[in-house]
């Protein structure tokens, strides 16, 4: 099977950064918790263009951003043993080499956990469902629909405060942790 893994939410808690930033430029006290919903800046009052601004501000220099779980080394190379695993993203070209040097960081290699990195725009938001993937390890909730539609498509849905509205399906499972999606995939 290729497997594609997201980035932001899945491999780095990228949204903890994003508020600690947003808070420190407004005096707010917003949490990871509090963005539940993927147009969170809707909610929050702001342009979506501002929003964007800070990703890319966190997505010049990712090093500072939250690993999510510490056993994704070793089961992202077991599963890149048995699959085709790429690192597939919403962060446009200019960030390959902050997300390289981030991922090198927590010891997650070319070659040995992951075939291949792309990156691809933000929008539309399910731009990925295009790329030819058996299965996507996503949080990304715009990503459901689109593949509830296709029977040869998985979405194992990693568990966001901005996902919890989004129902499980046949090919909708949701994780909590990577050792759910080891359990998926049958890593011991």
């Amino acid at each position: 099977m290729r497997v594609a893994c997201d980035i932001d939410g899945v491999l780095l808690d990228t949204m903890i950064t994003f508020c600690e930033l947003f808070n420190k430029k407004h005096g707010t006290s917003y949490q990871k918790s509090d963005v539940t919903n993927w147009e969170f800046f809707l909610d929050w009052n702001v342009p979506e263009d501002y929003i964007w601004d800070i990703f890319y501000q966190i997505y010049e220099d990712s090093m500072p951003v939250p690993f999510i779980d510490d056993q994704i080394p070793n089961i992202m190379m077991e599963l890149n043993q048995t699959h085709e695993v790429s690192i597939v993203s919403a962060r446009t070209p200019e960030y390959r080499e902050s997300v390289l040097e981030k991922l090198r960081f927590h010891g997650i290699l070319q070659g040995l956990h992951y075939n291949e990195l792309i990156l691809l725009f933000h929008k539309p938001y399910d731009l990925k469902i295009n790329q030819d993937f058996d299965v996507f390890i996503d949080d990304n909730p715009n990503l459901v629909e689109s593949i509830k539609e296709r029977e040869d498509r998985i979405i194992i849905l990693y568990d966001q405060p901005w996902n919890h509205d989004v129902e499980t399906a046949e090919n909708v499972i949701r994780v909590s942790n990577w050792s759910e999606i080891a359990d998926y995939f049958l890593i011991p």
